[in-house]
């Protein structure tokens, strides 16, 4: 299971005025609170926590077919991993100047994540492109759809593989993460 959360942190900082009242307590849990007040900067440590949670919802809706129901609470982070309902989730978070990436996963076969800007809009095309070449497949064989919890699968010869792929985008970034 997969899932990836990007976040543009100039898009972050003008959309969301995580300071107002009430914001960080019906997102992050106590310890999470703790854990973004005593950190060097706080403000990225909100989407930090935010992309991992985020990112873990993507892999645990994934793995249990979920309709698309979120309740950040439910969602505990440590360091590098997420807790919900007893089931830990792996993380790999990414930080530059830019953008927070965060990965999650559960037993990878083969984990590639990359990041884009929108400016390139290619990161369907090279994900495709990725896959083809690591299964040895033509290009044009293979189609990404989704399903009816709006959880992305992976088609080869129109029929549905085990490949899971997770995308995500804000702002000025979007990003793909696949396990083959």
């Amino acid at each position: 299971m997969i899932g990836n959360d990007i976040v543009d942190l100039a898009l972050a900082t003008t959309q969301s005025n995580w300071r107002r009242k009430g914001w960080l307590q019906k997102i992050f849990t106590i310890s999470e609170q703790d854990r973004i007040w005593d950190a060097l900067d706080p403000d990225l440590a909100v989407w930090e926590l935010w992309s991992m949670k985020e990112a873990t919802y993507k892999a645990y809706q994934r793995q249990f077919l979920k309709a698309p129901i979120y309740n950040p609470w439910d969602f505990e982070c440590s360091e590098t991993s997420v807790i919900v309902k007893g089931m830990q989730y792996k993380t790999k978070t990414t930080r530059t100047s830019e953008y927070i990436h965060s990965v999650a996963f559960i037993h990878p076969k083969v984990i590639n994540a990359k990041v884009f800007t929108n400016e390139s809009l290619t990161y369907k095309k090279h994900l495709l492109d990725y896959i083809s070449k690591t299964k040895g497949l033509n290009s044009e064989k293979i189609t990404i759809k989704k399903n009816d919890f709006r959880i992305p699968l992976v088609y080869i010869n129109n029929l549905q593989s085990d490949i899971k792929v997770s995308f995500s985008s804000h702002g000025l970034f979007s990003s793909y993460a696949v396990d083959l």
